[in-house]
Formats: C-alpha cells, sequence, structure tokens
C-alpha cells in the first residue's frame, strides 16, 4: 500500500493482514449509505476468506464512509477516502493499484453478491484455467428491499463470448473475478469513459486472454433512484459507438456490432 495513504487522517485502516491475500475485492463508494452495508456484509459473508475488502469512498457527502467504518474491526477491510471526488476509473484503478491480490473481483457499492460461494467457485475454474483471465456470472436485478425482478444471462463460452462482445458487454461488473495481472497488463480502466470503462477494459484484456460466465446468478444488481438515467443512457451510447469503433478488428462480426451501436444512439437521442 501506498505508504503516502498511512499519513492521511481520512483514511481508516484495519490492522494489516500478514500476508498478501489471494484475492482483493473493490468497492468504490459514493453516496450510497441506505445501501454499502449489505453489500459489504455480502462480501464478508464469502466462504472463502482469504480476501482482502479494499472499501474505496469517492469523496461521499453522506454517511456512506461512516457506515462502513462499522466494519472496520475485521482486518481484511481497509476503508480509503479519496480527498476530492475522482470519479469512477480514477477509484477503481487507484484500489488496483494498492491491491495486494493476485485476483480482483469487483463489486459496487450498491450490489450484493446472493452466493456466498461466489469466489470459491471462480477462482477455483481460474486457478485450473491459467489461459483465462476473467470470469464473471449472471446477474439478478433486485430492488432495495431485495426482492427479485428478473434475471439477466450471459453468454458462457469463450467463443460464444467473443461472437457477442461488439454488441453487448458480456460482463456485469460486479459478477467478475480476473486476473490481476490482465487488467495490469491491459492499463487498467481508462478516464476517457464515464460509464463504459468496463467494457472497454474487458475489451482490452481478451486480446491476449481468454474469457468465461458461470452461467450462475451470483449477483444482486439492486435497481435504485441512483441507476442510469436518460442523460447517462445517452452518453453510454455514445461511449459504446467509440468503443465498438476502437476494437472493431480484434473481435468477429464489427459490422454487426457497429450497426447495433449507431441504433443504441438514435434510441437514446429519441429518449432524451
Amino acid at each position: 500500500m501506498d505508504k503516502s495513504m498511512n499519513k492521511n487522517p481520512n483514511i481508516n485502516q484495519a490492522d494489516s493482514i500478514d500476508h498478501s491475500p489471494m484475492v482483493s475485492i473493490i468497492m468504490p463508494a459514493f453516496n450510497r449509505e441506505n445501501l454499502i452495508a449489505k453489500s459489504i456484509e455480502s462480501a464478508l459473508a464469502q466462504t472463502f476468506s482469504d480476501f482482502e475488502l479494499i472499501i474505496i469512498d469517492d469523496g461521499s457527502t453522506d454517511k456512506t464512509l461512516e457506515i462502513a467504518q462499522k466494519y472496520i474491526e475485521d482486518p481484511r477491510v481497509n476503508i480509503v477516502k479519496n480527498e476530492k471526488n475522482m470519479g469512477i476509473a480514477n477509484t477503481r484503478n487507484r484500489a488496483i493499484k494498492m491491491a495486494q491480490g493476485k485476483y480482483i473481483a469487483m463489486l459496487d457499492s450498491d450490489d450484493i453478491w446472493l452466493d456466498d460461494k461466489k469466489i470459491e467457485k471462480q477462482l477455483n475454474f481460474l486457478e485450473t484455467n491459467p489461459n483465462y483471465a476473467l470470469l464473471g456470472g449472471n446477474i439478478v436485478h433486485i430492488d432495495t428491499s431485495g426482492n427479485k425482478i428478473k434475471t439477466a444471462e450471459f453468454p458462457l463460452t469463450d467463443s460464444k463470448i467473443r461472437q457477442t462482445i461488439l454488441r453487448r458487454n458480456p460482463f456485469a461488473q460486479s459478477t467478475i473475478l480476473c486476473r490481476k495481472e490482465a487488467m495490469v497488463q491491459a492499463g487498467l480502466y481508462s478516464t476517457r469513459f464515464s460509464i463504459c470503462d468496463d467494457y472497454d477494459l474487458w475489451l482490452r484484456i481478451g486480446r491476449n486472454w481468454k474469457f468465461a460466465n458461470t452461467g450462475e446468478a451470483m449477483t444482486g444488481y439492486r435497481i435504485h433512484g441512483g441507476n442510469i438515467t436518460h442523460t447517462k443512457r445517452l452518453t453510454a451510447a455514445r461511449e459504446v459507438l467509440e468503443i465498438v469503433r476502437m476494437h472493431k478488428d480484434n473481435y468477429p462480426r464489427p459490422s454487426i456490432g457497429l450497426i447495433k451501436a449507431y441504433l443504441r444512439l438514435l434510441l437514446a437521442y429519441a429518449r432524451s
């Protein structure tokens, strides 16, 4: 961990663990006082316990940081506060650079892990499949009370993922377990994109590594007032088109991906 962080009075850290953990769970947070506790608890409930949980607060103005600090007695928990709002890509990158684990698990502070064996299952796969960098899974859309709305499924195999990746982001952020090596090699999250930074990163990782999804619904994606708005939807559509253009020569069926990206943008304009 960056030694300069220890001098920051806004940072609260648990006692350091006595070895480098296998997995680093990264939880960026901004004004999630009503949701973050359940997210933290779902991480700490994992059967695989050799992890660190890095909660990185991006300048929240509510009680997000105060709530997170209630979990600091667990020696696996580190809490870091950005001195000013840095944005999601910079915040994730800062946490990845701090991470000591071989693998990175992303968990947004408004999502929860539904399966307490999530990390255990994904780790078993990646440890026995060294050519794979990233393993995701399905998500269940839930409301703030935890009630199920619908399930979203993603393609499973590397070949099927590659056939569709220019048409649709095949990985939900809070489902993934990824080799830190692959993330660093790909250049981490690009600050060029404010919403679709993850999609761009997966496409860069896929140039050198294989992908998979488990087919299991391990993560609850919470639908709430802070989810994507019409304005954000338009921004996302613009970013998707730019990303598909950037990566069209590296994946199959680029023309279909481009057509869908243009249609998505036109639809976003119509709705704005």
